[in-house]
């Protein structure tokens, strides 16, 4: 009995024109479908890699925050930097707002998204003193732009009890994306 060992030319003579015309298709679709699935090797500057070949929500990123206290008045403006990730989370780190008795940690917190270019963020800071502050506040994102409103709720304890009472505040962001273009 005769081995049988097909080669490429064998399968055109026992397979015929068809077959062997289905199998270079199979063949250049597996060269070609892994470059064009994951983005080739073109510069892709347009999204500064942020995604890695997968989607990302476009908040996704380091941010520097512009924040103005509207409530109470007198408080002057201060800059925070935030981060979010593709999972949901958030952190936040910052100067102590000018005139504030207690000084601030780094924040951690969630994202969402709420609609198109729409998210809703909220943040938990753990103060010197141990009490514990909220922020909440939704943003709109245009572009390496995000503005927004947020409300700061009064610090509690780690039982949730307000200790103290009239610290609630309120303001406007402007925050601006940290890219390898932006200045700083």
């Amino acid at each position: 009995m005769k081995k049988f060992v097909p080669s490429v030319s064998n399968l055109y003579c026992y397979c015929g024109r068809k077959c062997l015309s289905r199998l270079f298709a199979l063949l250049l679709a597996l060269a070609v479908a892994p470059p064009a699935l994951l983005g080739g090797d073109d510069d892709h500057d347009h999204n500064n890699g942020r995604d890695h070949g997968r989607f990302v929500d476009p908040i996704v990123g380091s941010w520097i925050i512009h924040v103005t206290v509207t409530s109470p008045e007198g408080v002057p403006p201060f800059d925070n930097m935030a981060a979010f990730s593709e999972d949901g989370i958030t952190t936040s780190s910052g100067p102590t707002p000018p005139g504030a008795t207690v000084t601030e940690s780094t924040a951690y917190g969630v994202w969402k998204k709420m609609g198109p270019r729409t998210y809703f963020t909220k943040i938990v800071v753990v103060n010197s003193d141990g009490t514990l502050g909220t922020i909440m506040g939704t943003s709109e994102l245009n572009g390496d732009v995000m503005t927004g409103t947020f409300q700061g709720k009064a610090f509690t304890d780690s039982t949730g009890m307000t200790v103290v009472p009239g610290s609630q505040f309120s303001g406007e962001v402007t925050d601006n994306r940290i890219t390898f273009d932006s200045t700083p």
